[in-house]
């Protein structure tokens, strides 16, 4: 760490190295007397630091275990960082110049000349290697350095002014700002107690979060997180006690608690419960001024000011933190979805992998974007999408279907729009034969020669030679066979004349797979959509349209002359 933060300071104060006298002995009167390269031999491994601040009490601090607490004028956590920026401003911050005792004299100065009688900052720092004091008077003639004299040393050293601004700090500038050190996946349960007497509590349950006073309700997750980030990351915009005073007590008495709102009957009081299991404590009173109003924070250990959007936060109570939404569920645990539109009903249900799939009105392959898209929906919907003459809804377990308004969930989207595009998939490999056969003629037969990977014409009412180009073309249009829409899920036989599917009307191309004992696949063609065809697969029971390309070359003559 010394050498990382060495190489930072040393190169903020390179411009300033070039007038450095760097360990040089004293020639006259200075015999044994080093000049020193930076101010402090001990300031790096620091465990106790004292900062007096012109006439104001001094600022004591030390360090446990790693952590700096502020103990006088009274006790407080400290602010590491500002803490480590004085420090490392002492141990490696480069001296600029520097004058012994025999030169002051030579040069007929006096420690008032530099402001050192009366310094504007003294700084002890105590560390292993023994406690040394450094008194910050004047600034330099040109403004850009200060006077500093170290105890004992026998020299008056220059240093920028970088390194006093480090160390020209007040009880409140080494004080830590944060008012909580733990993260929100460490809480896992918090208290929100009302001035009115209320008292709601929420517990966390794995990844989701219910409140569970004063009555047992789902709570929005991702309302009771943002809450915990932001009033977990609360900072103090200043500090009104204690500040040091020789009058104030060691604890908070009721009176001064009354006097900004902070007292029991008057506070919004919020406790967080840590995985420690210790409980954090942060209570909210008046307004101190426009913006901002007191708080109680640090157990009862100081008043500060905050923002006054965190009591607006905590104010929010049950509105704020209660799951509002007619299905109160994480996207991630719905298992199934049943929609009732009508007569129609559509059953989602997602697989082992995380997949859905269409189990109503016909078992087939659901649009996953459409599903997650349509449950996104769903889950998104509040009281306000509530329909008696809507669509009825039930998510996963919940056994008690709700009516919502139809145009809330679909949003310009069909329920037929959940069944997959991708009509069937049939791989050009496992292909052993094409019979295809167009209205009014007679059908075409081809065959695939595996020992000589080429397709002969099996039957042609005028001869031929299979054409490989159309062949192949066809081919890529089934490996997978994919609608530009879906007409309907269901249609029974009667109904596919309306869309010219009957076998009479319909071109169809069926397929034998090489699989012995598999059933021939027939792909119907039928009239004319709205950009493209009318089309069938099987037993699919289910209408599509297909593209004008893909119906060129499923209809494409597979034999030439």
């Amino acid at each position: 760490m010394k050498n990382a933060r060495s190489i930072a300071w040393m190169l903020l104060g390179t411009a300033l190295v070039a007038g450095a006298h760097i360990a040089l002995d004293v020639k006259e009167g200075g015999a044994g007397l080093l000049r020193r390269a930076t101010l402090s031999s001990v300031a790096d491994g620091a465990v106790a630091l004292r900062v007096k601040h012109g006439d104001l009490p001094w600022t004591e601090l030390s360090c446990v275990s790693g952590e700096w607490m502020m103990t006088e004028p009274f006790s407080a956590s400290a602010d590491k960082i500002a803490v480590m920026r004085l420090l490392d401003a002492l141990a490696f911050v480069p001296v600029v110049d520097s004058m012994s005792n025999v030169e002051l004299e030579r040069l007929g100065g006096r420690r008032e000349d530099f402001g050192l009688r009366q310094p504007r900052v003294t700084v002890v720092a105590v560390g292993p290697g023994g406690t040394e004091e450094f008194s910050f008077g004047a600034a330099t003639p040109a403004g850009d350095c200060v006077y500093v004299e170290v105890a004992g040393d026998g020299f008056v050293y220059i240093v920028g002014t970088n390194v006093f601004d480090a160390v020209d700090m007040k009880a409140d500038d080494l004080r830590s700002r944060s008012l909580f050190t733990v993260g929100a996946d460490e809480i896992g349960a918090f208290d929100v107690r009302k001035a009115s007497g209320s008292f709601m509590r929420f517990t966390k349950d794995g990844e989701k979060w219910r409140m569970t006073e004063p009555h047992d309700s789902p709570a929005s997750s991702a309302k009771v997180r943002k809450f915990l980030e932001t009033v977990l990351d609360a900072r103090a915009a200043s500090f009104v006690w204690p500040v040091g005073a020789s009058n104030e007590t060691e604890t908070a008495s009721v009176s001064l608690l009354a006097g900004y709102g902070l007292d029991p009957e008057s506070s919004v009081t919020v406790t967080f419960k840590g995985a420690d299991g210790a409980d954090r404590l942060l209570s909210l009173g008046k307004e101190a001024e426009t913006g901002y109003v007191y708080a109680l924070a640090h157990n009862g250990g100081a008043v500060v000011t905050v923002a006054s959007s965190f009591k607006d936060i905590v104010l929010d109570g049950i509105d704020g933190f209660l799951d509002t939404r007619l299905f109160p569920y994480d996207a991630a645990a719905v298992t199934s979805v049943s929609l009732a539109d009508g007569d129609e009903q559509y059953l989602l249900a997602k697989d082992a992998e995380g997949q859905w799939r269409l189990d109503a009105p016909v078992v087939a392959p659901a649009d996953q974007e459409e599903a997650s898209q349509m449950v996104s929906r769903i889950l998104a919907l509040h009281h306000s999408a509530a329909d008696a003459s809507g669509i009825a809804i039930a998510v996963s377990t919940n056994s008690n279907p709700l009516r919502v308004s139809r145009e809330a969930v679909l949003d310009g989207h069909r329920l037929e729009d959940l069944r997959s595009k991708t009509i069937a998939s049939l791989e050009a490999s496992q292909i052993r034969r094409i019979v295809s056969t167009a209205p009014g003629s007679k059908p075409v037969s081809i065959v695939y020669d595996s020992d000589r990977r080429a397709w002969n014409v099996e039957s042609s009412p005028d001869g031929g030679v299979a054409d490989s180009a159309a062949v192949d073309a066809l081919l890529e249009a089934i490996s997978p066979l994919t609608a530009e829409r879906v007409v309907t899920l269901k249609v029974g036989p009667d109904g596919l004349g309306r869309y010219g599917l009957d076998t009479s009307a319909a071109h169809v191309v069926a397929v034998d797979l090489v699989r012995e004992g598999s059933v021939r696949r027939n792909i119907l063609v039928g009239g004319k959509a709205p950009g493209g065809r009318y089309a069938t697969f099987g037993s699919a029971d289910a209408v599509f349209i297909l593209g004008d390309d893909v119906v060129k070359r499923l209809t494409a003559r597979l034999v030439g002359e």
